[in-house]
């Protein structure tokens, strides 16, 4: 649970990141100390995401990480910086989401070991005759 907490974080803080980029660099005032914010947030976004990569597979991790952050970001740019989004982009935002699900989905099934059938074990067999020497 506290890798899928790290992942959340991570996505608010790259979602933040990002838009404060935008917004800092719409003004006239040259770079300065919002372009150090801006990367201190995109920072601590990736040690989050490193820390998710621990528990969470990384095709998993990333493949949230990315979807989320661009569903937000694009969504957040329609609502607050009034971008304009195309039945396309929102075609691909959800073609984003359900690769990603679909990701989760699978990796959850890959990651259950299959069980050997009834009998069968993974201990080798002694041959009869010979004597085997502890390893």
């Amino acid at each position: 649970m506290r890798a899928w907490t790290a992942l959340l974080c991570a996505i608010a803080l790259e979602v933040t990141g990002t838009l404060s980029l935008k917004v800092f660099t719409s003004g006239a005032a040259g770079p300065g100390l919002e372009l150090i914010l801006t990367y201190a947030l995109l920072a601590a976004s990736y040690v989050l995401l490193s820390r998710a990569f621990r528990q969470i597979p990384v095709a998993v991790a990333f493949a949230v990480w990315e979807a989320a952050g661009l569903i937000l970001i694009t969504g957040l740019g329609a609502l607050i910086l009034g971008e304009h989004l195309t039945p396309t982009q929102l075609g691909a935002l959800i073609a984003l989401s359900l690769g990603a699900a679909l990701l989760h989905h699978g990796t959850q099934y890959a990651a259950r070991p299959a069980s050997p059938p009834p009998g069968v074990t993974d201990q080798p067999r002694a041959l009869p005759g010979i004597r085997q020497e502890p390893a």
